[in-house]
C-alpha cells in the first residue's frame, strides 16, 4: 500500500509517470484494487488515477491499459463499490474519465461490463465526488453509442441531468451535466421532446446565463455556457432559431430581470454560433444589432444595461457574424472599452457605440472628432491593460482611417503616452501604439519630427528585436517612416542585430537598415570603419549565412538598396556584392535564387557605367539564362529581369542565342505579374534593338508567340506607363520589318490575324504621353494596310483619339509619326 502511494506520488512528474508505467506497476496495482482493505484499494484507485493521466497522446500507456485489461477490471470495482458508495468511486470514474481519452476498445468494453447501468445509477445517486466525472463519461458513450439513449431515456436520468444544472451544484458537475445533455439532445428526437417536456428549456436557459449571473469563472463555466446552449439549440431546431427567438421574446418580457436573463442567453448564443450553425441556418447580424440597440431605453436599469453590452461584445466578437457588420473591429473595441470604463466616460462612449451604428457615420465622427481623441489619451495613462489595449487599437482604427484624426493626436499630447506605452505596455498595445506612431510620422514632417523628439526609436528597436512577427513587421514600417536622415547610431544598432541571436528572423531587420542605408550619404558608405559602410559589409558577408532565410532576405534587401541608390551601383561596394551575390546562383534553394537574381538585376541597372559590373555581367550571363527557363516562375521572373537589364549592354545582348531566351522570356511575357512581363518586354525590346529583323529571327518570333503576348501585357497594363513603354518599344521594332515573304509572316501581322489586339494600342494613341504616342501610331499605321476598315473604326470610335493624332502630326518631329 505505502508503495502504491509513493508511486501515486511520483506521477506528478511526466517522465517519471512514464517510467512508473514501464516499470510494470499494473497488475500489482489491480490486485491490490480488488483487496478488502478499505485503505489499500484508496491508494491503489489514486495511483491508478495518477498513472493514467497521459491524455490522448499517451500511446505507450494505451497500449498496457489495453493489454492489461484495466477498464474492464475498473468497471467490475466500481459496480461492488456502488453497494456500499466509497470514496474509491470519485476515483475509479476519474480513472476511467482519463482511460476514455486514448484506451483501444475502451467504450466496447465499457458497454459489455454493463458500463450504462453503472453510469445511470451512479447519476441518480447523487454522490457528488463521481457527478461530474460519471456525466462526461455518460455524454461522451452516448456520442459513440446512440444506442445507449434508449435505456437513457427509459428512466429518470433525464430529469436528474437537468436537476444537476441547478445553482446547487458545482460548477464542474453543471458543465457534465449540460454536456450530457447537449449529446442525448443530438442523438434523439426522443430526447429532445423528452427534455422539452420536463420544463429543460428554462433550465438551459438558466444554465447559459449562470456564468454571467453568479460570476463564475473558469473553464467548467465557459462549458457550462456552451454546453447549454449546444442543447438548447439542438431542442429548438438550431442555433440560429434560438437567437431570433430569444431576440423575439425580449418584447413581451415583463420583467427587467426577465429582459436581463434573456439577453444573458442570447449573448451566450451569439458566443457559441459558428460556421456549423450557419451552415444549418444562418442568422442575420444587422437585425440581431438592432433588436440589441432597441433595447437602450431612457432609465434602463443598469444590470439590463450590463446585459446589452454583454451581447453586443458577442456579437462584435464572433468571427463569422462580424464579417458582415459594417466597423465591426471599432463597435468591439468600443463595447471593450464601455465594460471597463468608469460611469461618466461610459455615457460618452454608449452614445459614440449608438452614432457609430448608424451607417452615415464613421468613427471619427461617431468619437466626435477631436473630444473622442482626448478621452482616448486620456485612458492611456493610468488605466488597465485591458482597458489601454482597447484605447490604443481605436487610436490605430482612426490613425489609419481619417488624416484630421493625426492632427487631433499630436495636438492632444498623444505622442508621449503612445511611446510610453511602446517601452511598457503589453504585446498588443506596443504593435498599435508602434502603428499609429508609423501613420503619424508618414502623414506630416512636422509630425514626424515630434514623434523623432519623443524618442521613440530605442523602444522600436526593441519591438523589432524582441516583438512577434507582426511586431517585427509594425517596427521595422515605423522606423522607416521615422527616420529620414542618416542616423549613425541605430545603424550600428541595426548592424548588430544582424549577427546577433536575437531576433531568430533578420527579415525585418534588413528592411529597416535598407531604409536608412537609402539615405545615408555616398561618402559614409564608402567610408571604411564607418556605420554605414560596417552595415553594408554586415548586409554582403550575411549572404553566405548557413540560414536559406537570411541569405535570400539579404540579397532582397541589397537589391532595394542598389535599385534606390545610382551612386552606389557605380562604385567598388557594387562589384564586390556582385561576387558575394554569384555564388547564390549554383544554390538550390529557389528563394535564394529569386533574391540573388533581383539583387544582379539593380546591379545591372549600371552596367554601362560600371565597367566592373559588366565584366561580371558575362560570367552570369549563362547561369541567368538557365534560371529563367526554371519551373517555379517567381525565379524565372527575376532571372528575366536580370537579363533584361545585362542587355542595356548590346554587346552582352548579342551573346545570347536569339531562340533559346526568346521562348523562356516569352513564358514570363504570359505567366509572369506585371512586373515580370514588364521586364520581360523589354528583355524582348533590347534583344530586337541589336539584331536585323530577317526571316530566321522572324520566324522564331512568330513560333514563340512573344507578339500576342506583348499584346496581352498592353491590355493588362491598362496604361501603366513602364509597362506601355517596354511593350511599345518591342512592337515598333518589330513593325519595321518587312512584310510576308515566302513561308514566314511578318511578326505583326499576327496583330491583324487578332482585331482585338489593336484596341488597347488604339487606346495608347488617344490617353499615353506623347511619347508613347508616337510609338503606338507607328506601330497602327502598320496594320492599316490589311486591316484599314477595322483600325478605320476603332480610331473614329475611341475617344480622344482622332484629337490626339492630329494634335502628333502637328507636334511631332518625327517624320514616320506624322506620315504615320
Amino acid at each position: 500500500m505505502l508503495a502504491a502511494t509513493v508511486l501515486g506520488s511520483l506521477c506528478k512528474e511526466e517522465e517519471l509517470r512514464v517510467k512508473v508505467l514501464l516499470g510494470g506497476c499494473i497488475p500489482p496495482l489491480l490486485a491490490l484494487l480488488r483487496s478488502k482493505s478499505a485503505e489499500s484499494q484508496t491508494a491503489a484507485a489514486k495511483t491508478i488515477y495518477a498513472v493514467s493521466q497521459g491524455g490522448i497522446r499517451d500511446h505507450v500507456g494505451s497500449k498496457i491499459f489495453s493489454t492489461e485489461n484495466v477498464v474492464p477490471v475498473l468497471w467490475e470495482q466500481l459496480k461492488i463499490s456502488l453497494k456500499n458508495e466509497s470514496l474509491v468511486d470519485g476515483l475509479l470514474t476519474g480513472a476511467l474519465k482519463n482511460l476514455s481519452k486514448n484506451t483501444e476498445g475502451f467504450w466496447s468494453a465499457t458497454v459489455q461490463c454493463g458500463g450504462v447501468d453503472i453510469l445511470i445509477k451512479l447519476v441518480s445517486s447523487g454522490q457528488t465526488n463521481t457527478l461530474a466525472n460519471t456525466c462526461y463519461l455518460l455524454g461522451s458513450l452516448m456520442m459513440e453509442d446512440s444506442s445507449v439513449c434508449s435505456k437513457v431515456l427509459s428512466g429518470e436520468t433525464t430529469k436528474q441531468l437537468l436537476k444537476l444544472l441547478g445553482p446547487g451544484n458545482e460548477t464542474s458537475i453543471r458543465a457534465e451535466a449540460a454536456g450530457a445533455l447537449k449529446f442525448l439532445s443530438a442523438q434523439s428526437k426522443e430526447a429532445r421532446r423528452q427534455i422539452a417536456n420536463s420544463n429543460g428549456i428554462p433550465s438551459l436557459i438558466n444554465a447559459t446565463i449562470a456564468p454571467s449571473k453568479e460570476f463564475m469563472q473558469g473553464e467548467s463555466a465557459q462549458a457550462l455556457q456552451e454546453n447549454a446552449m449546444c442543447a438548447l439549440a439542438n431542442i429548438s431546431g438550431g442555433l440560429s432559431y434560438v437567437i431570433s427567438s430569444l431576440g423575439e421574446s425580449l418584447e413581451s418580457c415583463s420583467s427587467p430581470a426577465q429582459i436581463a436573463d434573456t439577453l444573458g442567453a442570447l449573448a451566450s448564443a451569439l458566443m457559441i454560433y459558428d460556421t456549423n450553425a450557419e451552415s444549418i441556418s444562418a442568422s442575420n447580424p444587422v437585425d440581431i444589432e438592432k433588436t440589441l440597440l432597441k433595447q437602450f431605453k431612457p432609465k434602463v436599469p443598469f444590470l439590463v444595461q450590463e446585459r446589452i453590452i454583454e451581447a453586443l461584445a458577442s456579437l462584435y466578437g464572433n468571427p463569422v457574424l462580424c464579417k458582415t457588420l459594417a466597423d465591426s473591429d471599432a463597435k468591439r473595441l468600443l463595447v471593450g472599452l464601455i465594460t471597463m470604463a468608469a460611469t461618466e466616460v461610459q455615457d460618452d462612449l454608449t452614445k459614440s457605440l449608438f452614432a457609430l451604428c448608424k451607417k452615415d457615420c464613421d468613427l471619427w465622427q461617431a468619437l466626435q472628432g477631436r473630444e473622442g481623441v482626448q478621452l482616448l489619451i486620456s485612458l492611456l495613462g493610468l488605466s488597465s491593460e485591458q482597458q489601454q489595449e482597447c484605447a490604443v487599437a481605436l487610436l490605430a482604427l482612426l490613425s489609419k482611417e481619417n488624416d484630421e484624426s493625426k492632427w487631433a493626436i499630436t495636438a492632444a499630447g498623444g505622442i508621449p503616452p503612445l511611446v510610453q506605452i511602446l517601452e511598457t505596455g503589453s504585446s498588443k498595445a506596443k504593435e498599435d501604439s508602434a502603428t499609429i506612431l508609423g501613420n503619424l510620422c508618414n502623414h506630416s514632417e512636422d509630425i514626424r519630427a515630434c514623434v523623432q523628439s519623443a524618442d521613440a526609436v530605442p523602444a522600436l528597436l526593441w519591438l523589432l528585436k524582441n516583438g512577434s512577427d507582426n511586431g517585427k513587421e509594425i517596427a521595422s514600417k515605423t522606423l522607416n517612416h521615422l527616420i529620414h536622415k542618416s542616423d549613425t547610431g541605430t545603424i550600428s544598432q541595426l548592424s548588430a542585430l544582424l549577427t546577433s541571436d536575437q531576433p531568430e528572423s533578420k527579415v525585418y531587420v534588413l528592411d529597416a537598415l535598407k531604409s536608412l542605408l537609402s539615405v545615408a550619404p555616398l561618402n559614409d558608405i564608402l567610408h571604411e570603419g564607418s556605420a554605414a559602410n560596417d552595415a553594408v559589409e554586415t548586409m554582403i558577408k550575411i549572404l553566405s549565412s548557413p540560414k536559406e532565410e537570411t541569405q535570400a532576405t539579404s540579397a532582397t534587401a541589397l537589391a532595394g538598396l542598389f535599385h534606390c541608390r545610382k551612386d552606389l551601383r557605380e562604385t567598388h561596394i557594387a562589384v564586390k556584392t556582385l561576387w558575394s551575390v554569384m555564388k547564390l546562383l549554383d544554390m538550390q534553394s529557389n528563394k535564394i535564387l529569386t533574391g540573388a537574381s533581383c539583387c544582379l538585376a539593380a546591379v545591372f541597372l549600371s552596367i554601362k557605367e560600371n565597367k566592373e559590373v559588366a565584366a561580371i555581367g558575362r560570367d552570369a550571363l549563362n547561369p541567368l539564362v538557365s534560371l529563367a527557363n526554371s519551373s517555379v516562375i517567381e525565379v524565372a521572373e527575376q532571372a528575366t529581369r536580370a537579363l533584361a537589364n545585362l542587355f542595356l549592354d548590346q554587346e552582352l545582348s548579342l551573346q545570347v542565342p536569339f531562340e533559346e531566351i526568346l521562348f523562356r522570356v516569352t513564358r514570363v511575357l504570359r505567366e509572369g505579374t506585371i512586373d515580370g512581363r514588364t521586364h520581360a518586354a523589354a528583355a524582348i525590346a533590347r534583344l530586337l534593338q541589336c539584331r536585323t529583323i530577317n526571316q530566321p529571327l522572324s520566324d522564331t518570333v512568330n513560333r514563340s508567340g512573344s507578339v500576342l503576348a506583348l499584346a496581352g501585357l498592353l491590355e493588362a497594363a491598362n496604361g501603366e506607363a513602364a509597362a506601355t513603354s517596354e511593350v511599345l518599344d518591342a512592337l515598333v521594332l518589330l513593325s519595321r520589318s518587312k512584310a510576308s515573304s515566302g513561308h514566314t509572316k511578318a511578326p505583326w501581322a499576327i496583330l491583324a490575324e487578332n482585331p482585338h489586339t489593336i484596341l488597347p494600342l488604339v487606346s495608347c494613341i488617344a490617353d499615353a504621353a506623347a511619347s508613347l504616342q508616337d510609338k503606338a501610331i507607328e506601330v497602327v499605321s502598320r496594320l492599316c494596310s490589311d486591316l484599314h476598315d477595322v483600325v478605320g473604326g476603332l480610331v473614329s470610335e475611341t475617344p480622344g483619339c482622332m484629337s490626339s493624332i492630329t494634335r502628333r502630326i502637328i507636334g511631332s518631329n518625327i517624320l514616320k509619326v506624322k506620315v504615320g
